[in-house]
């Protein structure tokens, strides 16, 4: 076998083994699981209620989401979700008061997250 089909071979089912993991941790997302998490990284900025009013966003601008609109700008999609937080806002042009997470929050945290935001709805 040549190295280049090797490697080929090898990137291949390296990535079915990547997506088979993020679609466990997706599986496993449990809001309840979600709400001390938010209260933990979230509600400075999007308070605790999902309005947007927490302590430090009441003084943002542009001001956070408000998550019991249930309206997300970069895409209503648990996946989109998922991605914003891992990638913060300016990934998607937006703005860099809503910081990348993903380097911090495990994979199953942020899918519980979004599981968590979700509930907020009114």
């Amino acid at each position: 076998m040549s190295r280049v089909l090797a490697g080929a071979l090898f990137l291949f089912v390296s990535a079915a083994l990547i997506v088979t993991a993020s679609a466990r941790a997706q599986e496993g997302a449990d809001p309840a699981k979600g709400k001390p998490l938010y209260l933990m990284y979230c509600v400075t900025c999007h308070g605790e209620l999902g309005d947007g009013q927490g302590p430090v966003g009441k003084t943002l601008d542009p001001p956070p989401r408000d998550f019991t609109q249930g309206d997300f700008k970069y895409g209503n999609s648990d996946q989109e979700l998922f991605d914003l937080i891992s990638n913060g806002a300016a990934a998607k042009g937006g703005s860099a008061l809503m910081a990348p997470w993903g380097a911090v929050i495990p994979e199953g945290d942020r899918w519980s997250i979004v599981k968590y935001i979700r509930t907020l709805k009114k």
